[in-house]
């Protein structure tokens, strides 16, 4: 890990100096859209300014702070971010972070090793247990909004001395820092209302969709499922974060031209007639109608989802033929993960396939139906894909003896 920390001679900056900093900082983060490359920067700039050795980011959800970002320069942090990111604690007295968000006051410890007595928290060494680092000197702050909310809290840890020495952290209210925390607390709360703002947005979108489908009982849990399996798919792709989101919107609305489709046809128990099948086929194109003419990426990767995702990669698809790269990649990531859906899942003309059935299917269509590449980040994921086809199983088992009684 490459070391983020300035020269300690980086403190003797004059004020019009840190302020012109401070500044350049606010923009950063101001045109920052990566989620994960702000609150790295926030982390490290907040280190930069106090000359932290290591430090930790939570951002609150409701009743928790969820671990989000760690940076340390001396353990490699690579090999256990998988068991730090995304973890969550108890705002409660039981940890430093969770009295610091409890209550809002910012905490200044010299040496964590000799605590005042009657510390109302404690210190969590996990961490220093697992691969053998030594905290010290910690500095929490809440990040609060003008308003008072705390909607985080910034963990800096071992501040080092001019001689390289861990040293106490020296805190006054006209610090930098102080600063720095205040514009990431208006950050991570802008940030905080956009996702919230997503997941209304997809929410909005998945309802409407199921009226497409309204008919099948089923429909909901479908077009939840969809967008889960395609959303890590596209992640396993390595996509940018913009187009994760726009795949996980748009893939509920893949077959919302079956709104055009006779219930006699949809819902019919047996095998179809070529007749039958015709008609079934042109749900794509009335798909591709409802979403013509679209004025933002996300009707037009719906559009292109919703049109193109029953073509095959080998051009034996429908209804327009296309084969490999012609086909949207939104579309060839929704195809995978309709089909697995279609074989995992009970339908009104067929029972659920065990796994061990799916799987070899799948397999088999690999540069016939599917693209390559989609299924190889398809297979990647594929654990988390069965839990939550598990998990599904069990509900609907549940449902239907709750039916029964």
């Amino acid at each position: 890990m490459k070391n983020q920390i300035a020269d300690p001679e980086a403190k003797s900056f004059s004020r019009a100096e840190l302020l012109e900093n401070l500044l350049q900082i606010s923009i950063a983060l101001s045109a920052s859209r990566d989620r994960r490359e702000m609150l790295e920067m926030i982390l490290t700039e907040a280190r930069r300014l106090t000359n932290a050795q290591a430090g930790t980011l939570y951002i609150k959800h409701q009743d928790q702070l969820q671990f989000v970002v760690a940076q340390n320069d001396v353990i490699d942090l690579s090999t256990i971010d998988d068991k730090l990111i995304g973890r969550s604690i108890k705002i409660a007295n039981n940890s430093l972070a969770g009295f610091a968000a409890l209550t809002g006051r910012i905490v200044n410890i010299p040496d964590s090793h000799h605590l005042a007595s009657g510390a109302p928290f404690r210190i969590n060494r996990d961490l220093d247990q697992t691969t053998g680092y030594d905290t010290r000197s910690i500095l929490a702050i809440p990040l609060k909004c003008p308003d008072g909310e705390v909607v985080g809290v910034l963990q800096l840890i071992n501040c080092l001395g001019h001689d390289g020495a861990i040293v106490p952290f020296q805190l006054h209210q006209d610090q930098p820092i102080m600063s720095l925390a205040s514009m990431a607390a208006v950050s991570i709360h802008n940030l905080l209302l956009t996702e919230r703002l997503k997941r209304a947005n997809l929410d909005t979108i998945i309802r409407l969709s199921v009226i497409a489908e309204f008919r099948d009982r089923g429909t909901a849990q479908h077009i939840k499922r969809i967008s889960h399996t395609s959303t890590l798919i596209a992640r396993a792709m390595k996509l940018d974060d913009e187009q994760v989101e726009l795949i996980q919107s748009a893939s509920p609305m893949h077959d919302i031209g079956k709104i055009g489709i006779p219930d006699s046809i949809l819902l019919k128990p047996g095998p179809l007639t070529d007749e039958e099948r015709k008609t079934v086929e042109k749900h794509t194109i009335i798909g591709g109608e409802i979403l013509a003419n679209p004025t933002n990426d996300l009707m037009i990767t719906a559009r292109d989802i919703a049109m193109c995702h029953h073509e095959r990669w080998d051009g034996g698809g429908y209804p327009h033929h296309l084969k490999k790269e012609e086909i949207p990649l939104s579309a060839r990531i929704v195809a995978l993960a309709d089909v697995f859906d279609a074989l995992a899942t009970e339908r009104c003309y067929k029972k659920a396939y065990p796994m061990d059935k799916v799987i070899p299917i799948i397999r088999q269509e690999v540069g016939k139906h599917f693209d390559p590449n989609v299924a190889k980040a398809f297979f990647s994921i594929l654990d988390h894909v069965v839990e939550t086809y598990n998990a599904y199983s069990k509900s609907t088992d549940k449902q239907a003896a709750l039916e029964e009684e």
